[in-house]
């Protein structure tokens, strides 16, 4: 089985398993949603533990296992504290620990790495830690369900017909993104073009939706959402070219792995979230 037929055969199987995730498990807060969060930041963790290790030749000590209470930190902010801001505290306790966990590590080398130790794992905790947060944060607006939805529907619409259009149209106008060289302008703008529209025709065919956001509104809200898709995209390979991978990891038939799969998510989430918050999304 070629990577092609694997990737198809990724993309027609995950996003349905997501969105039955959403309809089927919204209860306690969307724990199911919460758990799986938790999970894919442990091995987005390890795999970003992999990148550092391959650019710099260094190790870090952190525990996969530690950025992984954000996502729990934001479950419980959702279901029992949605007036406290556990998960900012949270990042913030972890982030003063890890310094002070560098005055015991540091010793070894007279802190002459203290800055570059501290300033990896703080990138870890972050990405995708903090990051995959603002996904569950889309859980505290009205019509919660159908907004989640909505953002999955653009981030998959965007990857499924940027790839589409970059095999159709797209072999003449590649290496416009250094960082992505087999990128191409078709893939972009088709990406982008096919995530608007099926934004679009959500927002007109889910009546919970079209109390919340105009036309105007949504229209925005898909193609600023899918143009940080993108960028995301680049953001992860830009850290995979530090490291000299091609992957990130190896568990996604088809793709690589984790973090090659959610880049976009991570870095379009706080975005869509930002925007729901202007648009004055209850």
């Amino acid at each position: 089985m070629n990577s092609t037929t694997k990737r198809v055969l990724t993309t027609i199987i995950a996003p349905p398993l997501l969105f039955a995730l959403v309809f089927f498990l919204p209860h306690a807060s969307y724990l199911a949603l919460g758990i799986l969060a938790m999970l894919v930041t442990i091995g987005g963790a390890h795999e970003m533990k992999t990148l550092i290790h391959g650019a710099h030749g260094t190790t870090v000590g952190m525990p996969a296992l530690l950025p992984a209470l954000l996502p729990l930190a934001q479950w419980v902010q959702n279901h029992c504290l949605p007036h406290v801001e556990v998960t900012f505290f949270t990042f913030i306790l972890l982030s003063i620990i890890l310094c002070t966990v560098e005055l015991v590590i540091g010793k070894k080398d007279s802190y002459a790495a203290s800055i570059t130790r501290v300033a990896n794992e703080l990138l870890i905790l972050v990405y995708p830690g903090l990051l995959i947060t603002f996904i569950q944060r889309i859980l505290v607006f009205s019509a919660s369900g159908e907004l989640l939805i909505l953002f999955f529907l653009l981030i998959f619409g965007n990857d499924i017909f940027a790839y589409v259009f970059g095999i159709w149209l797209g072999k003449n106008n590649r290496g416009w993104a250094s960082v992505s060289p087999n990128k191409s302008i078709a893939g972009l703008v088709g990406g982008i073009l096919s995530a608007v529209v099926l934004g679009g025709v959500f927002l007109f065919y889910v009546p919970g939706l079209s109390g919340l956001l105009t036309p105007i509104r949504g229209i925005a809200l898909s193609l600023v959402t899918a143009i940080v898709a993108n960028i995301g995209d680049l953001i992860e390979s830009a850290f995979k070219r530090s490291a000299k991978m091609k992957d990130s990891g190896t568990l996604i038939p088809g793709r690589g792995g984790l973090l090659d799969s959610i880049d976009s998510m991570l870095v379009a989430a706080p975005v869509f979230h930002l925007l729901l918050v202007l648009f004055g999304v209850q």
